[in-house]
């Protein structure tokens, strides 16, 4: 954990959709200090239609939706938004004003690791 779901506009690249990648598991890892091992970032390509921005469709979209387990500090949780703002912008060419991110803390009784034991009996 922190998980990073990003769903973007059907209009990126292969090379943008890496970088995009890269930068928001760099970003998490720089702004919250989480070891880049327990950093997972996925990618969802919103298929055309699939998107309504402010009443309209066929706008870029890009938004982050972050999963953590509980702990990190409201400084922390805002470098954070703003890393990925900026790593989403600088990958992609979304205008950050347009990047949305998403900030959901989890307890840690309700996260399973590997092994199917929870977060808690783990110590963390």
């Amino acid at each position: 954990m922190p998980y990073v779901t990003i769903s973007a506009s059907p209009r990126l690249t292969s090379d943008q959709k890496r970088e995009l990648l890269q930068r928001s598991s760099d970003a998490v890892v720089q702004s919250i200090g989480a070891p880049v091992a327990s950093v997972r970032v996925m990618l969802y390509d919103l298929p055309e239609g699939h998107y309504l921005n402010a009443g309209k469709f066929d706008t870029q979209a890009l938004m982050f939706l972050v999963e953590l387990i509980t702990g990190r500090s409201d400084e922390q949780k805002e470098a954070l938004i703003a890393a990925l703002s900026r790593a989403g912008h600088e990958a992609t060419g979304v205008p950050e004003s347009e990047v949305r991110v998403r900030v959901i803390d989890f307890p840690k009784a309700n996260m399973g690791l590997a092994g199917g034991i929870s977060a808690r009996a783990t110590g963390r």
